[in-house]
């Protein structure tokens, strides 16, 4: 059964972004940093209502876990509201997939964010990723741009 995250979930939800950076090959450089910083993303907002976490577990060990935060951006002819979500961090680890666990957390978190009144719901997907979010209704469009700022 799919629930939201609490704050005895934060040490889970870490070692799940872990292993989700570690097969993206994202995790380049100082774990413990990262690790230390992704724990103090998850204390912060695990209670903050622009964010939400889902968490999923199997004989009592979470093992599946996606998140959205949402925003507002000015109103578009398709979006008056302008309040959007971002899915971040969808992931179930690897000795539990193919039980449909991803797809219970976004079902879970596309329904969190129709009864908070979001009108559009984006998100950045990894090509393994792609066929979960087209099966739920997603559609792709062109990456995005991004601009980095060079460190001191």
């Amino acid at each position: 059964m799919v629930e939201k995250a609490a704050l005895e979930n934060v040490q889970d939800l870490v070692k799940l972004r872990m292993l989700l950076m570690k097969e993206l090959g994202e995790l380049k450089g100082n774990e413990e940093l990262f690790r230390k910083a992704t724990e103090e993303y998850f204390t912060a907002n695990i209670n903050d209502p622009n964010s939400y976490t889902a968490i999923l577990k199997a004989d009592g060990e979470i093992v599946s876990a996606g998140s959205i935060v949402f925003f507002i951006r000015p109103p578009s002819p398709s979006n008056l509201q302008g309040k959007e979500a971002y899915v971040m961090n969808m992931y179930t680890a690897f000795d539990h997939r193919k039980n449909g666990y991803s797809s219970a957390i976004l079902k879970h978190l596309m329904q969190y964010c129709q009864k908070s009144g979001v009108n559009r719901i984006w998100l950045n997907a990894s090509s393994p990723g792609k066929s979960l979010y087209q099966k739920h209704g997603f559609i792709e469009y062109e990456s995005e741009m991004e601009y980095k700022f060079e460190k001191n």
